[in-house]
């Protein structure tokens, strides 16, 4: 009951937006993925573990397409197409190799965004950062603030937290956490303000860097960048090990934000510490004949 319950509201949604397209004067056709362009405006943040578009690529495959999506005729290219929404559905043909079902309207570049918004506040499929990226786009191509808030769906209030995270977030580190689909407008406002403290510009670009943070989901990545940021500044960035041939660990790296302290194992090699004290001087003489600062 509960699966022919979904159904019906699936099916109940599929309809809804095939009449609502319908009804503002397109017709379904089908395109080749080659001839269609991204829109404009870049309103998702990629992310290569996406467990949603694995799903829509399954239901596409065996179902087919079930939503048309909305192009308009390419501005600036003949015989090519701009997609104003369904962007995913577009990349689900492509790697299926089949063609795209699409309504095809004449719109010009408002009517492009303020269609591409409206459906993504109805489908509410955007994260709050993607939303927040969005509205900062279609203000650095010169949209009118009121066309944001249309397109967003969104009042003055609501606009302000969305560009103010926008700005305060540097983009490589949006770009780095990605979606973060379950991270929501409080814990972005948070991490904004965490980004305006002297220094973490520095921890962040450590953090981000690291291959087990990139591992990461993209939620796990964002609480991962925030727990670090918010911890103490001289607090343990990482714990990194170095071993001998012999697979012992005989030394912990500590590193912080101001020091790295080196930990020397005297019980797996005696003495070692010791010598490596003796030593610093033509360590650091070799360090400088490098070139390090």
């Amino acid at each position: 009951m509960g699966l022919s319950l979904g159904q019906l509201r699936a099916d109940a949604e599929i309809g809804r937006v095939l009449k609502d397209q319908l009804a503002e004067g397109g017709r379904v056709v089908e395109l080749d993925p080659g001839f269609v362009e991204r829109s404009f405006i870049s309103d998702r943040l990629s992310d290569s573990d996406d467990p949603d578009f694995d799903a829509l690529m399954q239901s596409v495959k065996a179902n087919g397409q079930l939503i048309p999506i909305l192009v308009r005729p390419h501005p600036e290219k003949e015989a090519k197409f701009q997609v104003a929404y369904g962007h995913r559905r577009l990349r689900a043909a492509e790697l299926l190799q089949i063609k795209v079902k699409a309504v095809v309207r004449h719109l010009n570049d408002e009517e492009m965004v303020l269609a591409q918004g409206k459906e993504n506040s109805e489908r509410r499929d955007l994260s709050f950062i993607e939303r927040a990226m969005f509205a900062m786009h279609l203000e650095e191509r010169g949209f009118d603030r009121n066309v944001v808030m249309a397109a967003l769906s969104v009042d003055k209030s609501e606009a302000a937290k969305l560009f103010g995270v926008a700005r305060s977030v540097p983009a490589a580190v949006v770009l780095a956490i990605g979606p973060a689909p379950r991270i929501g407008r409080p814990r972005w406002m948070a991490l904004s303000k965490l980004m305006e403290q002297s220094g973490n510009e520095k921890r962040f670009q450590g953090i981000i860097a690291t291959d087990s943070f990139k591992t990461l989901s993209s939620d796990r990545r964002f609480e991962a960048l925030f727990t670090s940021l918010s911890a103490p500044k001289d607090s343990v960035l990482s714990n990194e090990h170095w071993s001998a041939p012999n697979g012992r660990r005989v030394v912990t790296i500590q590193k912080r934000p101001s020091r790295t302290t080196f930990i020397f194992n005297e019980h797996l090699e005696p003495a070692f510490g010791e010598y490596v004290a003796e030593n610093l001087g033509s360590l650091y003489t070799q360090f400088k004949s490098r070139g390090g600062e």
